[in-house]
């Protein structure tokens, strides 16, 4: 089954999936004038230019959404895709607690998603205490490379979000919205292919499952 994309609002994105009714559709955008003209009749040009809110309209219902210096403020619903529903119900809380935070603090959202990351190590069998020595565990047992590069990139902006570093989360809401995406994608990769997986083998025939092992301790 093909995954569908999500892509979530974002200040001055032509279209996106609408926190109103969910559907992929065309923006439509509008800046909003406040009425304090400092005693006069009506702003100079550059002031237009400066004004914070703004608003977009969607297509398909028509609905708006209210943004105040590029984060939304109206309406107040997760605008990020479900958690992946195998991830643990400890770690799904997290996950909605980030999401449901997202546009009010996206460092506080990343922060939640670091510390999801790391109950998320102790799922894949690690100690969850140090989440770089957890990676390095799990590459020696042979992580698939882009799983673990959804690691670091994870690990990294989290602990950015929580320490000063590099990495200004405020400045860039869109890396802490795709923090929302790898955990999702770690956890496909890790915990529901690997179970379907297993759901087909545990098919088989058990004539043919004896077989397989009796091969295998042969080697």
């Amino acid at each position: 089954m093909v995954k569908q994309t999500h892509y979530p609002p974002i200040w001055k994105s032509k279209q996106f999936h609408c926190p109103h009714c969910g559907v992929y559709a065309k923006q439509f955008w509008a800046d909003l004038l406040t009425n304090d003209y400092h005693g006069r009749f009506a702003p100079s040009f550059s002031e237009v230019l400066d004004q914070k809110w703004s608003i977009s309209k969607c297509e398909h219902c028509e609905k708006k959404i209210i943004w105040f210096e590029g984060n939304i403020v109206y309406p107040k619903v997760m605008i990020v895709e479900a958690p992946n529903s195998d991830l643990s119900e400890d770690i799904k809380k997290d996950y909605f607690e980030a999401a449901n935070i997202f546009t009010d603090s996206p460092r506080a959202s990343a922060a939640l998603l670091r510390l999801a990351l790391q109950k998320l190590c102790i799922h894949l069998g690690e100690k969850g205490q140090n989440i770089n020595d957890d990676i390095k565990n799990l590459v020696k047992k042979g992580l698939n490379p882009q799983i673990q590069k959804s690691l670091d990139i994870l690990r990294i902006t989290g602990n950015n979000a929580v320490h000063p570093g590099e990495i200004n989360i405020e400045e860039k809401p869109d890396l802490a919205l795709k923090l929302f995406e790898l955990i999702n994608f770690i956890a496909e990769k890790m915990i529901t292919e690997p179970k379907e997986l297993d759901g087909f083998y545990g098919q088989l025939p058990q004539g043919s499952l004896d077989q397989i092992a009796k091969r295998d301790n042969q080697a």
